[in-house]
């Protein structure tokens, strides 16, 4: 079993605690955010275990026009967050940690991201009903 941990890089909305997510916890960014993820297993117990040695991992987006993946160094990588997903559909990111020698896993772990707007990207008008004078 793995577990993932997430802080944002931005200084603009910060996390209130940055810490270990369960699957299904959807990660939140703004589209101007940076997110960096670092994945360790866990014991039977529910214990953090290093890995770094003895596996490695992969990280891909299901939607890399919403949500970028950088390539992971070790058991750490970067997402981005480009633009902003429709409620209630977040991007995933599934993580896969591989054991070198094959004894264990593959462990695979999917994490929602949802994106949210920043910036204004648009107009939208609203007109009321017509009223006689």
């Amino acid at each position: 079993m793995a577990t993932v941990s997430l802080a944002k890089k931005s200084a603009a909305k910060k996390m209130a605690a940055p810490g270990v997510k369960a699957a299904g916890d959807a990660y939140i960014l703004l589209d101007n955010e940076d997110g960096s993820v670092a994945v360790q297993g866990t014991d039977s117990a529910g214990n953090p275990v290093a890995i770094d040695a003895v596996a490695t991992i992969t990280a891909t987006s299901s939607d890399p026009t919403v949500v970028a993946v950088d390539p992971p160094a070790g058991m750490k990588f970067v997402l981005h967050a480009l633009k902003p997903t429709p409620p209630g559909t977040p991007a995933k990111v599934t993580i896969v940690a591989t054991w070198n020698d094959g004894s264990a896993g593959p462990f695979t772990f999917t994490l929602d991201c949802a994106v949210s707007g920043t910036v204004a990207a648009g107009l939208t008008v609203t007109l009321s009903d017509p009223v006689v004078r």
